[in-house]
């Protein structure tokens, strides 16, 4: 596999820290993941480490397990757990934290599912790291590296010092459920958040290999301004930040000495106040290059101006892909998205204007006080746009609402899979007879995917079973139905989808964010009222 560095590595030594950065995923996908690489690239210029990468398709490595000092993974989506499970199986090194001894390295991780709710997972990591991590990794490999040779406790102890650090092993939960410190004092952390006006994470490594072949990314934006009521991403990346544009334009050019492909990255791309600027100074190269090309993420409906798309397809970009998460007007505010059906068909007027040959469009079921007349209204909706945009592709792609940590809908209940699949079946008749294309989450996934969402350390021994049994649906039903007939876990329909009281203890409240959970319950109870006027003690 060709590979070009943009830095320098570090040349290894025999007395540095020996450090495998791991993505749970083919070195194809983990290639594409900026978080993962940034985090790596710290490790490789760090003269005290000896870094190697490490995939679920990694073949030899150039250091010997046995010599590792620190097992570090990224972890961005729930069922991520199984393949971390199958790297660490590879390398014969035990699941649970409580069974590794010191003669194994320190396994910890960091991502959005671990900063949002470690708790499902606590049992398998020495140590989580909470938020942001560019600031944070080398504090944390100097620690390590400073006490080598004390106990993986005493080194440990040492790490909880850091801001951002959660070290499980020095909590317990106490009589009424509530995380506490080995002294029965509350525990809590605080998530780490990092600046961005100086600096600017982009790709470190290209190579034609990854899925996004050769492709220079550059987070220009982290956060979200919007804040929708149901957006994990928003909430535990606040506040909104942005990169410097001129910092940007630096990293742009540098970047066109290795390639022409240019893709910007952020939740709110548009929300950046020089985003024309930045997408005209890509597409200002179009006219000495030919081949440049400039993608993004995603685009907001309601802020995407004209010289936006205009350079966006002058640099390539053929289709757009915009959030609607709604059928209706009157849902999204009760979501908290503020975009109307005239802004939106505007929006995609605009495009097909500007020379854009189609937009796939997301969108959410089963979201708080969703009715049929709301599911009525994609389809009407979705049928008005086509009518008026004739030759235009339109797609949609579905999945199914998944109540999220550190959200005001982290109380709300989920619905349940035969009603979301019965949503499903209506929306595929009805598309299909307006000729649109839909793609749908499965919903016994998205059910998973609330059930690690919500849980906390009752669930560990469940997914280590479902991983022993072949970590596919029939595993995760069949051992759900042994947990419950034991009694291990007593109600798993309660965890994933029941609707929670303001005042109920959530396994993540001790993770302490800019946003505070006194303003999602009232966030919550806000919205809710939005529609009806009426809000039980719930969502």
């Amino acid at each position: 596999m060709s590979e070009v560095y943009l830095y320098k590595p570090t040349p290894f030594s025999k007395d540095n820290l020996n450090v495998w950065m791991s993505y749970p995923g083919i070195y194809n996908f983990g290639m594409s993941a900026l978080g993962f690489l940034t985090v790596f690239k710290g490790y490789d210029t760090d003269e005290n480490i000896n870094a190697e990468r490490i995939f679920t398709d990694t073949k030899t490595t150039t250091i010997d397990v046995r010599n590792l000092d620190l097992f570090a993974f990224s972890f961005s989506f729930e069922l991520d757990f199984l393949s971390i499970f199958k790297i660490l199986d590879k390398f014969n090194i035990p699941l649970k934290a409580k069974d590794r001894d010191d003669s194994y390295p320190l396994i910890c991780a960091g991502g959005p599912v671990v900063t949002a709710n470690p708790e499902p997972f606590a049992e398998m990591f020495d140590f989580v790291d909470l938020g942001d991590a560019e600031n944070k990794s080398k504090k944390i490999t100097d620690t390590i590296r400073l006490n080598r040779g004390k106990s993986k406790a005493e080194i440990l102890k040492e790490l909880s010092k850091i801001d951002g650090i959660y070290v499980p092993s020095l909590t317990k939960y106490n009589e009424e459920g509530i995380l506490t410190d080995l002294n029965g004092n509350p525990y809590s952390v605080t998530k780490s958040t990092d600046r961005l006006e100086h600096c600017c994470v982009t790709t470190p490594i290209l190579t034609e290999d990854s899925f996004f072949k050769n492709t220079f990314i550059i987070e220009i934006a982290r956060g979200c301004p919007q804040r929708c009521a149901f957006c994990n991403t928003a909430h535990i990346n606040s506040p909104y930040r942005t990169c410097d544009a001129d910092i940007i334009k630096e990293k742009i050019d540098e970047a066109f000495q290795y390639t022409h492909k240019i893709a910007f990255l952020g939740a709110a791309i548009c929300a950046h106040p020089q985003i024309e600027e930045l997408c005209e100074y890509v597409s200002q190269k179009a006219d000495i290059y030919d081949d440049v090309e400039l993608s993004v993420s995603s685009l907001r409906a309601d802020s995407i101006s004209e010289k936006v798309a205009k350079a966006l397809v002058k640099c390539g970009q053929k289709h757009a892909t915009i959030a609607l998460e709604a059928g209706t007007d009157e849902l999204r505010k009760v979501i908290n998205k503020n975009l109307t059906n005239e802004t939106f068909k505007q929006t995609v007027k605009k495009l097909r204007e500007c020379g854009f040959k189609g937009v796939k469009i997301y969108a959410m079921i089963g979201l708080p006080t969703e009715t049929q007349a709301d599911i009525q209204g994609f389809v009407d909706f979705i049928k008005e746009i086509k009518a008026e945009n004739k030759g235009f592709s339109i797609s949609v792609g579905f999945s199914t609402f998944v109540p999220k940590s550190h959200t005001p809908f982290q109380f709300a209940e989920k619905e349940g899979t035969k009603s979301l699949d019965k949503k499903f079946e209506f929306l595929q008749k009805e598309m299909h007879k307006i000729g649109v294309k839909i793609n749908v989450s499965g919903t016994k996934w998205d059910y998973i995917q609330a059930l690690f969402s919500r849980g906390g350390r009752e669930l560990f021994d469940y997914a280590v079973d479902v991983y022993k049994q072949g970590g596919n649906a029939a595993a995760f039903k069949s051992v759900m139905k042994d947990y419950v007939k034991s009694g291990k876990v007593t109600d798993f329909d309660k965890i994933a989808l029941s609707a929670r009281p303001y005042d109920a203890r959530n396994p993540w409240d001790f993770i302490q964010l800019s946003i505070p959970n006194e303003y999602n319950v009232k966030k919550c109870k806000a919205l809710i009222t939005t529609r009806d006027g009426k809000n039980e003690n719930n969502c």
